[in-house]
Order: structure tokens, then sequence, then C-alpha cells
């Protein structure tokens, strides 16, 4: 079944990444209980996911983000996080590290505040454009986030790639596409590639599921990490 219907961030031209991202939170929502915090929440696009288990969920954004703050408790820095030491079982960080200039420190605050046992979400991407210029740093590849999480002192749970060749070739044409939707005549451009949005998605989703099939091209990765006790 098609998760994509019930994500708040799927459009026509990407509805399959989002279907991925899915298809990993759910695998991993189990580990995310308790006291959580989602670092750089955004609008909380996964909120629903993980409330039912939550004792509480605090969500921690930036004064100046693009996303507004509706859905903002706390503002704050992410290298540099308002919290005592030990404050929370559990983390979410979901697109956000690719945008700290000190990723290292990024992940020493998140292994600060959480508590031993305690686990973090965390979703980067790989092979993507530019994005919320010009506050996009760094690209992570699985061992750079190896690397990266273990340095910190995160034992390193899983690292999985959010897609194959396929997906990742179709949204990057699509999102070349989607350039051309702009001005007065952007809805109806988008509703012209609306088939070709539609069927090379499908194809996509139909072509990854061959064997041999490469993930060394994937969009991004999601990785579970757990901080030791």
């Amino acid at each position: 079944m098609l998760l994509i219907l019930k994500s708040k961030l799927s459009e026509s031209h990407n509805w399959l990444l989002h279907h991925n991202y899915l298809k990993s939170l759910i695998r991993n929502k189990s580990f995310i209980k308790g006291k959580v915090l989602d670092i750089g929440c955004g609008t909380k696009p996964y909120l629903e996911y993980f409330i039912p288990q939550c004792e509480l969920y605090i969500g921690l954004e930036h004064s100046k983000t693009i996303h507004g703050l509706d859905k903002v408790d706390i503002l704050g820095n992410s290298v540099s996080l308002p919290f005592k030491d030990l404050s929370f079982d559990n983390l979410v960080s979901f697109q956000v590290m690719e945008h700290v200039p000190e990723p290292l420190d990024f992940l020493r605050e998140a292994f600060r505040v959480l508590k031993p046992g305690g686990y973090i979400f965390l979703t980067t991407p790989f092979m993507w454009g530019e994005h919320e210029e010009p506050y996009d740093y760094f690209r992570y590849t699985r061992y750079g986030l190896r690397y990266l999480a273990e340095k910190v002192g995160f034992e390193v749970i899983e690292i999985h790639p959010d897609s194959k060749y396929w997906t990742t070739a179709v949204l990057r044409f699509n999102y070349y596409l989607l350039r051309f939707a702009r001005g007065r005549f952007k809805i109806a451009i988008k509703l012209f590639f609306l088939p070709v949005f539609t069927f090379n998605q499908l194809l996509a989703l139909i072509l990854d599921k061959m064997p041999h099939n490469y993930t060394i091209d994937t969009v991004g990765f999601s990785s579970l990490l757990r901080k030791p006790n």
C-alpha cells in the first residue's frame, strides 16, 4: 500500500520520495517514545506517527525558519540546545543536518541532551539538489554518517538508504521539470506535467524492485543511532 496518501508533504512530483521516508519512519517509530525532542521541527509533519507513544513531544526551531513558527514549542540553536544534560528519552531530526555548518557540534549536543540508552532517528540527504540556500552546507554518505556518529560516541543501529537508482533518477528529473512551472501559468504547467510525474514514479517503484538494484545512488539516508548505557 502506498503511504504517500498520509503524507502532508508530498506533491504530484515527489510522492514517491515521501512514500520511502514514511516506510523508514514507520519501521523505526517504536524506538521513539517517552519525552522526545524534534530538532529543527518545522511544521512537525511526522508528529502524528509519534505522539501516541510519547509522554511529551517538543519541537525546537530557529527564529528565522522559512517554515513558520506555528508548530514550534521552543526557539533555539541545534548546536547549542537550550536544555540540561540527559533531558530527553529520544530525539528525531528530519533533513536538518545538511543545514548545520558544524555537524559534529550538532551530534555532540544531541548526545548531551539524550539519556543513556536513548535513540536519535535522523534523516539526511545524499544525491539531492541545493535547497534553502544559502544555508545548505553538506551531503552525507553512509560512511560519513557512521564516522561522525561514532566519533561523538553513538552506536550505529542502522543507516538505511531511502531510495534505489530509479527512484533517485526519476525524482531528480521531476524536480528539473518543476523548474518550468513558474509565473502565472505555474498551476497549468504542473497539470500538464502531471501524467509524466505519475507514470515515471510508478515505473520507478516497479523497477526498483528488481534484484541487484544499486543503493549507492540514494536520495539520502535514514539513520537510527543509540547512546550507550
